[in-house]
């Protein structure tokens, strides 16, 4: 059997480009090749792909974000608005609990996947979101995957200079 070309780093997620590219459910997923990363955009009618090369990646960097918190007040919110209306009409244990349920699991869901964040990847001509990398874990468990291949195909910095952007071996030509 032929050994796989490429290796899932994560599952194909929902994309954040627009609200109307929403509409035809756009998918986002990352891949490892044996000298690139792969993103992997797609609907049901098109894919596109890129492929970001270990010796052209300049930089990876998270942000973290709000979308956690957003998503936690505005299902806290619609839980607790929708548990005391009910209660005032004196709706059943039954639905109470369904209504819980309903809008209590996707609270849990949330909370249990940690806290949320945008990573950007920089070449020498642009900058990308990795759309499928949104939340911090698995964000840092995908960079420990792939930094020793970046530090294998252009070498590793030095750890005197890491951090330092002002040293003479971070200079281009330097």
């Amino acid at each position: 059997m032929a050994e796989p070309i490429y290796r899932r780093l994560t599952r194909s997620r929902p994309g954040r480009k627009s609200f109307l590219s929403a509409l035809s459910s756009p998918r986002q997923g990352l891949w490892l090749g044996a000298d690139h990363l792969l993103s992997v955009e797609g609907a049901s009618y098109y894919e596109e792909y890129k492929r970001y090369y270990f010796r052209d990646i300049q930089a990876i960097f998270t942000h973290p974000t709000a979308r956690r918190a957003i998503w936690n007040g505005i299902l806290s919110a619609l839980l607790i608005m929708h548990l005391l209306v009910l209660a005032w009409f004196g709706a059943s244990a039954t639905t109470l609990v369904i209504v819980a349920f309903i809008l209590g699991v996707p609270l849990v869901v949330n909370n249990l996947l940690g806290p949320a964040c945008r990573v950007y990847l920089r070449t020498a001509v642009q900058v990308d979101e990795l759309a499928s990398l949104s939340r911090v874990r698995r964000a840092s468990r995908v960079l420990e995957q792939i930094r020793p291949l970046i530090a294998a195909e252009q070498g590793a910095l030095p750890a005197a200079h890491a951090n330092d952007p002002e040293s003479p071996e971070s200079e281009e030509g330097g």
